[in-house]
């Protein structure tokens, strides 16, 4: 950025000497062939360049060009007052011209100043390169420092030198080529020292085949991310093998209890090994319950389709009707890939404590703000006013005690919520409320 503005400026200087020059040769041409109608208009042009590239000192430079056109008109011409009222004439419109002009470039190389000013002092590194030769021309400290060079020896390297291997380079560069604009590109940087940096990178495309980007380092952040996803899937492969060896062992001692019961006709032994038997059950039940959620948090949430998601339960249970909103299909919401067990979770619900459930139904309510629900009912006995709130606590119920605990907690990671709103006697409700920024309608095409 900086090296191309100090070419343009040279470029603006050669210019206009070369037109002050020109000028001066057509007004004597021009003068001494008695042609008085042509030769002015040569002096705006190094007046509107000079005025431009140079807005400080542009006023001055504009009143000496003006005076040059004078004083040329007075010495290669005989004394017409009529000639010099017209050339005084000029030479104020020629000054009132670059005054102008100065004022408007003043203000647009503040403009431009402010940019080079957020460009070198930002705290977010930026560099830029040619998008041909790949040469990187410009950068800040902060990028500077995030790949352990210097800003003079990073401007004599290309972008194969920060980016080195060809296939993510080749990747980075043809989505910004198909792009005028393009942001959050995750890419992996070499640092001079051979360690890998990891950056979030936007670019802009400027008119001269320079690649404007910035670059934010997310190393810890991705290192971090990276760490985490190993212990989770360390965790998962504990739990596995635990959960699979707990339920070996709870086989094994229901195979014991079994035989314990043929071993005895003491009615009160025989109670005894019955709660033996539930408890071993329950454990297993449970060990088998939480396998369905181990994946809790694991995965990063991504946008799911509502409609769909509920639409592929169906087959689950073919002797209820199922009605399933027809907005949901446009709607897509920001969940934890474990939604599904969500909905499971409220149909097993339905079927094991509603009684006489024979439908439900899936809607959707917005009505409340910037609040958008997700509404599930059935038609069974629905819930006590007493254990509305209670039904969320871990170990409330008559099962596991913990599906709808466990559901909220998948609700919870992006923040979502759910609560019962139903009247007892009418059937259950569920409202899964959906904050704004979690929820999208998305076109069907």
């Amino acid at each position: 950025m900086q090296p191309s503005y100090r070419r343009k400026q040279i470029l603006y200087d050669i210019c206009t000497s070369a037109s002050i020059i020109a000028a001066i040769i057509i007004t004597y041409v021009c003068l001494t062939r008695g042609i008085y109608e042509v030769f002015p208009y040569f002096y705006l042009i190094p007046i509107v360049l000079i005025a431009f590239s140079r807005p400080k000192s542009g006023i001055y430079g504009t009143v000496l060009i003006g005076w040059l056109y004078f004083m040329l008109v007075y010495l290669w011409e005989l004394p017409d007052a009529q000639l010099f009222t017209i050339a005084t004439i000029r030479f104020y419109i020629f000054v009132s011209i670059g005054v102008l002009i100065s004022v408007y470039s003043q203000e647009y190389h503040r403009e431009e100043q402010k940019k080079r000013n957020l460009y070198y002092n930002s705290q977010a590194g930026a560099f830029s390169f040619n998008k041909k030769s790949l040469k990187i021309t410009d950068t800040n400290h902060k990028f500077a420092q995030m790949v352990q060079y210097d800003v003079d020896t990073l401007k004599t390297r290309t972008l194969s030198d920060i980016i080195p291997d060809s296939a993510e380079r080749e990747l980075f560069l043809s989505r910004i080529n198909d792009l005028q604009i393009a942001g959050d590109i995750e890419l992996g940087l070499a640092a001079r020292d051979g360690t890998a940096r990891w950056v979030l990178v936007s670019s802009v495309k400027t008119d001269e085949d320079e690649i404007v980007c910035t670059a934010v380092d997310i190393t810890d952040h991705k290192e971090a991310r990276n760490a985490l996803a190993l212990t989770n899937r360390k965790l998962n492969l504990l739990f596995n093998i635990t959960r699979h060896d707990i339920l070996n062992q709870v086989t094994g001692l229901r195979a014991v209890v079994e035989l314990s019961k043929q071993k005895t006709t003491d009615p009160e032994m025989l109670r005894f090994i019955e709660r033996e038997e539930t408890a071993a059950q329950n454990i297993q039940r449970q060990i088998e319950f939480a396998k369905n959620y181990q994946g809790i948090g694991v995965s990063a949430p991504q946008w799911q389709n509502i409609g769909k998601r509920v639409k592929e339960l169906r087959s689950a249970v073919p002797d209820l009707r199922i009605e399933v909103s027809a907005e949901l299909d446009t709607v897509e919401i920001f969940a934890d890939p474990l939604l599904d067990k969500v909905f499971e979770n409220l149909i097993d619900n339905s079927l094991r404590h509603g009684e006489r459930v024979t439908q439900f139904s899936v809607s959707t309510v917005q009505d409340r703000g910037d609040v958008f629900a997700i509404v599930y009912e059935d038609d069974g006995i629905g819930v006590q006013e007493t254990d509305k709130d209670l039904i969320f606590e871990k170990g409330f119920g008559k099962n596991t005690g913990l599906g709808l605990f466990l559901s909220r907690e998948i609700l919870s990671i992006t923040g979502l919520s759910m609560r019962e709103t139903g009247i007892s006697g009418k059937g259950a409700r569920f409202e899964i409320l959906v904050p704004n920024g979690m929820y999208r309608f998305i076109r069907h095409e």
